[in-house]
């Protein structure tokens, strides 16, 4: 390498690394603009490690869309965007023009879904194509085979067909569960069709260049949780007041779930009760999450119920009580430590049946008339 290129290199290198940390600072600086509470700030950095750690695995790391490989993005430790815990979702970046192979067993997972996103004009997020269980071939071992590619494969591949489109960057695989600890997830890899040869050294150019995405992505999703939550607890609490796919998963949007999110504020000795008649469909679910948007802590709080976990009165509707100890309820969701954040439903492959709610005394959770 020339003694120039090799200055301009290590310039871009050293611009990329400053601009990493500058978006640290700015994404630290829209945790603590607006939170005065010390459990939401320690949350806030901790969620700002939680996105760093992600993008970082999703970009630097797995980030060639040649040789792809799939992100596990959420676990008990990483959560962003709405996660929900009955959910495991993969990410692998994608070259629009590259065809893909994605090989697996389909397990027993209640849905499993394949979704291609690309930029739009905004630079957002947006579907360019998706495919679930239902549309899938599988034989007798479950196993499947499934194309990504802008133009149909030829017959001798045997393969299901998701069709892609040049500007595609992105494939997120969803698997939801009723039961985590007794189905069994679906495995699956995806790889080139075509060789691309041996990888090379990384190169100072991509090495910068996917710095600068981590940043991006860090303080972008900093920047949109903050904000979303100030605009939700400015308004009326205890109440629904988002009804919207892309807000509720501004990043990675999916076709088939619907969701109506609402903020709760409680004080102490008080419950939200929420009631509804769940709709018909492939999965139903009511989610706590802290300020940022992540959910609570699952593995020593019962902070999710979905249709398999849920008791229904008699009439077929449900009663549900938010609330930082244990009424005696059946369906009791515990805030965990949190007085306030956001209680959400994700409906897949439903129509929205809109939940009503009301605070009530712990002393009296009596059923709504």
């Amino acid at each position: 390498m020339a003694a120039d290129d090799t200055a301009e290199s290590t310039d871009a290198l050293a611009g990329a690394w400053r601009e990493l940390l500058d978006g640290l600072e700015a994404s630290g600086a829209a945790v603590a603009a607006d939170v005065h509470d010390p459990v939401e700030l320690a949350e806030g950095y901790r969620f700002v490690t939680r996105l760093l750690s992600a993008s970082l695995d999703m970009t630097l790391e797995n980030g060639d869309p040649v040789r792809p490989g799939f992100t596990r993005l959420m676990t008990p430790t990483r959560k962003f965007f709405g996660d929900n815990p009955d959910t495991a979702y993969d990410y692998a970046p994608l070259a629009g023009p590259v065809r893909y192979l994605v090989e697996g067993t389909r397990g027993t997972c209640h849905y499993l879904s394949f979704c291609v996103y690309g930029p739009d004009a905004g630079g957002a997020n947006r579907i360019l194509g998706s495919v679930s269980d239902e549309d899938l071939t599988f034989d007798a071992d479950g196993r499947f085979r499934l194309v990504l590619a802008v133009e149909s494969p030829e017959p001798g591949l045997d393969a299901d067909w998701l069709a892609t489109a040049p500007e595609a960057d992105a494939l997120v695989v969803r698997q939801y569960f009723l039961d985590r600890d007794a189905e069994v997830e679906a495995t699956y890899r995806i790889a080139p069709i075509d060789d691309p040869g041996p990888p090379k050294p990384p190169a100072p150019d991509r090495v910068a260049r996917r710095l600068r995405a981590v940043a991006a992505f860090t303080r972008i999703g900093t920047e949109l949780s903050a904000g979303f939550a100030r605009m939700l607890e400015a308004g009326e609490p205890n109440t629904f007041s988002v009804n919207s796919a892309e807000s509720a998963a501004a990043f990675y949007p999916t076709p088939d779930n619907v969701y109506v999110a609402g903020w709760y504020r409680l004080d102490p000795g008080e419950a939200l009760e929420i009631t509804g008649r769940p709709p018909a469909g492939r999965y139903w679910s009511v989610l706590l999450m802290s300020r940022w948007m992540e959910s609570l802590d699952y593995r020593h709080h019962r902070i999710i119920l979905n249709q398999r976990d849920a008791v229904l009165e008699p009439d077929g509707r449900f009663r549900i009580l938010v609330a930082d100890r244990d009424p005696g309820v059946p369906n009791w969701l515990d805030t965990a430590g949190h007085h306030q954040g956001y209680v959400m439903f994700r409906w897949l492959r439903s129509e929205i049946e809109h939940p009503q709610c009301r605070v009530v005394r712990l002393d009296d959770p009596s059923p709504t008339p």
